[in-house]
């Protein structure tokens, strides 16, 4: 994540986005979906709900092909998978329910295709800093963007 500093409505404002300027080139610009909110100035996040709801949209389909992901269900059998937020160091037990994006329903030891449940109580911004929008999750959402942009 990174921090754009623009001039809008005569005053400056601070914008969290995961692109880089060379995304944004190839974009022409940076659509909202890549908005992940405004920084206050006591540096509390306004989050972008265009941006929350396309994240959960992309990790509801990409996320189950992750094979950690796999493995995990594979392991559980049967209930279902947490979808723990990148940004958390891995040595934290319990995960906090604000680092949980999402789930997954497991059957067989299997993802259920379609069985995403976005956690209401995931924080953009937390104890850990900004969501990490990382590896597979990250491209898709730049992929997605491209194609809807039909660049």
């Amino acid at each position: 994540m990174r921090v754009l500093s623009i001039e809008r409505g005569g005053g400056r404002q601070r914008i969290v986005t995961y692109l880089s300027d060379d995304e944004m080139a190839q974009l022409g610009g940076l659509p909202p979906q890549a908005v992940v909110g405004i920084l206050e100035d006591d540096d509390s996040l306004q989050v972008n709900a265009v941006f929350r709801e396309f994240l959960h949209e992309v990790v509801g389909r990409v996320a189950p092909l992750d094979p950690d992901l796999q493995q995990a269900a594979a392991a559980s059998g049967e209930g279902r998978v947490v979808y723990i937020d990148s940004r958390v160091p891995e040595d934290v037990d319990p995960v906090p329910d604000e680092d949980i994006i999402g789930w997954f329903r497991v059957r067989g030891g299997r993802i259920v295709e379609g069985s995403y449940l976005a956690n209401p109580h995931h924080r953009i911004q937390g104890a850990y800093g900004f969501t990490a929008v990382l590896g597979g999750v990250r491209q898709a959402l730049f992929a997605e963007l491209v194609a809807r942009n039909g660049r």
